[in-house]
C-alpha cells in the first residue's frame, strides 16, 4: 500500500510502500506524480541501489530525460550524471538555486539516489517558490510579475573557481537567456518566484545597481525556513523534485566523501503571468 507524509506545511513529503527498484504499475506512477505534484518534492527511504539502467528507467515513468552538458565523465548512461564531493565545498551546490536555468529550457525536475553518504552532514534543503512568492507583499507581486531576468552561469563562475577553469575560454560564450521573473506552473497555474543565486545573473530593464539590489532582496527572500524542508540523507535514499516551482541546497559541512546520482527530465521555456 502506497502511503504520503506530508512534512511540512509547504514542501515534501515522504512515499511508502514503493520499491523504485522493481517496474512500476500504472496507479502507482500516478500516485507518484500527484505526490510530486501536491509537494514539491518527495522522498523514498529505505530503496535498493539503482543501476544506471534502472535509473533510468524510473525517469521514463515520469518524463523525457534531460542529457547534462556538464556531465563531468561520460558514462554508459549518458542520462546520469554523478555529483562526487569530498572536501565541503559545493561549488555553487550550496546556495540556493534551480537547476540549469542558464538554458533556454531548464530540467523539469531530477531523481537524485544517495550513493554514498559522509560520516557526519550532507544534507540538502528544498524551498517552495510557491511559498516564497506567496509571501511577498501584494504590490512587490504586481511590480516583479511584469519582470524578466537574464540567466547565465557567470554569477557562478565569479565564485566557483572549479566552474571558472573548466569552462575557460567557453565561458564567454556560455548559454544564457531570459526567464520571467515569475514562473506559471504549467499543471497547478500557481506562481512560484523564479529567481536563484547561481544562474540570475540581472534583471532586464533595470540599471546594474537596481538590478543587484532587488536580486539580492529576493535571493535573501527564498532563505526563509517557512519555506523549507531538510532531508538527512541515508544510503539508497531516493529524492524527486519538480525543477520549476522549487529552489534546493546542498549543505556542504562535510568532511568524507559524498556520492550522489541523478537524472533530470527534460522541461518546458518558463511562461510568466503576462504569458
Amino acid at each position: 500500500m502506497i502511503t504520503v507524509k506530508k512534512l511540512t506545511a509547504n514542501i515534501g513529503a515522504e512515499i511508502g510502500g514503493v520499491d523504485l527498484s522493481q517496474p512500476l504499475p500504472p496507479d502507482t506512477v500516478a500516485a507518484i506524480k500527484q505526490a510530486y505534484k501536491d509537494n514539491l518534492v518527495v522522498f523514498f527511504r529505505d530503496q535498493q541501489p539503482l543501476d544506471d539502467a534502472t535509473h533510468c528507467q524510473v525517469g521514463r515513468y515520469f518524463g523525457t530525460l534531460d542529457i547534462s552538458e556538464i556531465q563531468p565523465t561520460p558514462r554508459e548512461h549518458r542520462e546520469i550524471l554523478v555529483l562526487d564531493q569530498v572536501s565541503p565545498k559545493g561549488e555553487g551546490a550550496d546556495r540556493w538555486h534551480r537547476d540549469r536555468t542558464y538554458l533556454e529550457v531548464p530540467p523539469q525536475g531530477s531523481i537524485l539516489q544517495c550513493v554514498q553518504r559522509p560520516d557526519l552532514g550532507g544534507d540538502t534543503c528544498w524551498a517552495s517558490m510557491y511559498a516564497a512568492y506567496d509571501a511577498l507583499s501584494p504590490t512587490m507581486q504586481n511590480f516583479i510579475d511584469g519582470l524578466t531576468a537574464r540567466h547565465s552561469i557567470e554569477r557562478l563562475a565569479s565564485y566557483s573557481r572549479k566552474v571558472s577553469e573548466t569552462l575557460g575560454d567557453r565561458l564567454k560564450d556560455w548559454t544564457t537567456t531570459i526567464h520571467p521573473l515569475v514562473e506559471v506552473h504549467p499543471d497547478t497555474g500557481r506562481k512560484a518566484l523564479n529567481v536563484n543565486a547561481n544562474w540570475t545573473a540581472e534583471i532586464v530593464g533595470m540599471t546594474r545597481p537596481e538590478s543587484e539590489a532587488l536580486l539580492m532582496f529576493l535571493f535573501d527572500h527564498v532563505k526563509s525556513p517557512e519555506f523549507q524542508v531538510r532531508f538527512s540523507w541515508k544510503v539508497n535514499d531516493v529524492a524527486f523534485w519538480d525543477n520549476r516551482c522549487s529552489c534546493h541546497y546542498a549543505v556542504a559541512d562535510y568532511t568524507s566523501r559524498r556520492v550522489m546520482k541523478r537524472v533530470a527530465l527534460v522541461g518546458h521555456k518558463p511562461v510568466g503571468p503576462n504569458g
